[in-house]
């Protein structure tokens, strides 16, 4: 997925899109009841969006709907659990560690309630039934591309300063963002385009415990205090918005230049970061558009159809390659923000 294929299109184009007719898919198993049970994180602003879009079109679909947060895995497991013992119609799940639902997910499969998981693929289960989400690869490829571009990198742009931060290790699609932005930046840190003058390179010594933005201040300031003393960091790549926000604050409180940085969400805050020159893009992944296929998904489910699905590829939780819908992210920057501030 290249850069320009996630940044041209407006907005409304792509509601226009998400909204439209339905495919063909894998079978459903759908019990009929119009009880809809959604477990969603509570760790970022974006899921509490995520979840009122979400429960407002199902409601609209004439579904009752049962939404749960949590912010911590335990709590999660125990509402999913109790989701599963009123046997609804169909649960949701976007999963605080993708891999803990093995277990609880096998009395959903013996209860003949399917399950759907929502951006964060259920690992090594085969009781998922579908996945909807944003396209992990493209969103990772998006952000080292933009940086390519801006960097000038193909041209011979550089060398530049960079360090790295990524999402949570107990998130499945973490790794994702981050190895597709690294296989595009990569090639830029063996020539000497890029230097990290950390070293810190793989996924394991960036991560960010569980999205916690303020588990990502003491690393900074150590890479300031080791790193930086006589020189610039010129780019951050963040894994999100709340991210991006912490490590712009830790930048002027140490009295540096703010580099170009990354972010991902969409969060009205990145926004208007973006539109003040602080932080220099996001990939937006506008709740609208998520929510939109996920209704029709669940509404297929429910009904014993066939629901709309766009990968039978790439999927693969451990144990199964679970039908997909991967929906296209945008890329927000300076030329484009006025499309998405209200």
């Amino acid at each position: 997925m290249k850069l320009a294929k996630i940044f041209c299109a407006t907005l409304l184009l792509i509601l226009a899109v998400a909204i439209s007719g339905c495919g063909g898919g894998s079978t459903s198993t759908g019990t009929g009841t119009k009880t809809v049970a959604v477990c969603f994180p509570n760790t970022t602003e974006s899921w509490q969006r995520n979840g009122d879009s979400l429960t407002k079109f199902l409601q609209e679909e004439g579904f009752d709907v049962d939404v749960q947060f949590s912010d911590t895995s335990e709590k999660q497991l125990q509402q999913v659990k109790d989701a599963i013992a009123k046997k609804p119609g169909c649960i949701v799940i976007a999963a605080i560690d993708s891999g803990a639902f093995v277990n609880v997910l096998d009395d959903a499969k013996k209860n003949n309630v399917p399950v759907i998981s929502v951006e964060r693929m259920l690992l090594n289960t085969d009781a998922v039934n579908y996945h909807a989400g944003f396209d992990g690869a493209a969103v990772g490829e998006g952000m080292g591309e933009y940086l390519e571009a801006a960097l000038n990198l193909k041209n011979g742009g550089g060398p530049y300063n960079i360090e790295f931060f990524a999402g949570s290790p107990t998130d499945s699609g973490a790794n994702v963002y981050f190895s597709n932005a690294m296989k595009i930046l990569e090639p830029y840190l063996r020539s000497g385009q890029l230097v990290c003058r950390s070293g810190q390179t793989s996924f394991d010594q960036v991560a960010v415990a569980e999205w916690n933005s303020a588990n990502a201040r003491p690393r900074i300031k150590d890479i300031f205090n080791k790193y930086y003393t006589d020189a610039t960091l010129n780019v951050v790549l963040s894994p999100n918005d709340d991210i991006a926000g912490v490590l712009l604050e830790e930048f002027r409180a140490a009295g540096k230049p703010l580099p170009l940085i990354s972010g991902l969400d969409g969060d009205p805050a990145a926004l208007e970061r973006i539109k003040n020159g602080q932080q220099t893009f996001t990939v937006a992944k506008p709740p609208e558009i998520l929510a939109a296929k996920c209704v029709r998904m669940i509404k297929s489910v429910v009904e014993g159809t066939q629901p709309d699905i766009n990968d039978i590829t790439s999927s693969d939780n451990g144990v199964l390659i679970v039908p997909s819908y991967l929906c296209t992210p945008q890329i927000v920057d300076n030329t484009n923000i006025g499309l998405y501030l209200k």
